[in-house]
């Protein structure tokens, strides 16, 4: 099997949720990488090592259960937590290989502090951040398509299922749509009013950032499923002094509107086989991601907004 060759180390997930299984090794051959074993540490559960055990197989490669991988690779897509996640950190920094990080806001804001203070190279796993949409709105922000940026708002409606989330939606999807906002308006700081509840497992807030532009973001679970889950809703929504643009994640279309007319755009590459091609291309050194104490900003900025929801008081986040 040709391609950058990277370990697949842990199978933990959100929920029930595979995603080494699911979402990363499918995707793995079209951004150019090649797995070329599966790793879990011994503490794993008997679940955990099933799981590992059957990945290995299914794709032919060897499965490693020990304290450290002995397997030589370029970089490693990493589902684990807490402990396991960052004693992972450490061996990735001392061997010198890049990680892909899924999920890394299930843990928390303490425990990312650790990982930021352990690791080296970590591309963040949101795949979202790598959606066509997404990276069409920057670019309109950017490029100033839209002239000067006034509002930002998004929207992500998720379907109950296998995948719940044992921390809530605004941690495990909420992210991504923060991580969105950030990189729209630049470092700044935001005032804003925060509603939702863990328990509803919804959150909404509306604020202004200190150059007055106003950001708002809707993130929600339904209480019932159909058999599945997934994304029902995600849409991302920004208007400038000289036009508007929106992204409808689920209906793949771009939308921007400027006085010089209309461009409906479709997508291009599905988000998973984009982030990792992103994730190629920095083993590579051809893509710097940001330091992985960006994942500490994103985490405080997620734990502002749900004290805001829960005391009910407005609240002042720098991102």
């Amino acid at each position: 099997m040709s391609g950058i060759p990277v370990l697949l180390a842990g199978t933990v997930g959100a929920g029930r949720q595979h995603h080494q299984a699911d979402m990363w090794a499918p995707h793995l051959a079209a951004a150019g990488l090649a797995p070329v074993a599966v790793w879990t540490p011994p503490t794993v559960g008997d679940e955990a090592l099933a799981r590992a055990t059957a990945l290995a197989s299914g794709l032919g490669v060897g499965l490693e259960v020990s304290d450290r991988p002995t397997a030589a690779a370029s970089g490693a897509v990493v589902c684990l937590r807490g402990a396991d996640r960052l004693a992972f950190a450490r061996y990735a920094a001392d061997a010198g290989i890049p990680l892909l990080l899924d999920k890394p806001t299930l843990d928390d804001t303490a425990d990312l502090e650790a990982f930021a203070a352990a690791a080296g190279t970590v591309v963040p796993g949101h795949h979202l951040a790598a959606h066509p949409g997404f990276t069409r709105a920057l670019s309109a922000v950017r490029g100033a398509e839209i002239g000067l940026l006034r509002a930002v708002h998004a929207d992500l409606v998720v379907a109950a299922g296998d995948g719940l989330s044992p921390v809530g939606e605004l941690r495990n999807h909420g992210v991504d749509l923060v991580d969105l906002l950030r990189q729209v308006t630049g470092p700044a700081r935001v005032r804003l009013q925060a509603h939702g509840s863990r328990e509803a497992d919804a959150f909404t807030f509306l604020g202004q950032t200190e150059r007055d532009m106003v950001v708002s973001m809707h993130v929600s679970r339904t209480a019932e499923s159909a058999g599945g889950s997934g994304v029902l809703r995600c849409t991302v929504r920004l208007v400038g002094t000289h036009g508007s643009l929106l992204a409808d994640l689920a209906r793949p279309s771009i939308d921007v509107h400027t006085p010089r007319g209309r461009d409906v755009l479709p997508f291009g590459e599905d988000s998973v086989t984009a982030l990792l091609a992103r994730f190629a291309a920095t083993i590579a050194g051809r893509h710097r991601p940001a330091a992985a104490s960006d994942l500490v900003t994103l985490s405080r900025a997620l734990d502002g907004i749900a004290e805001s929801a829960s005391s009910g008081n407005p609240t002042t986040l720098t991102w």
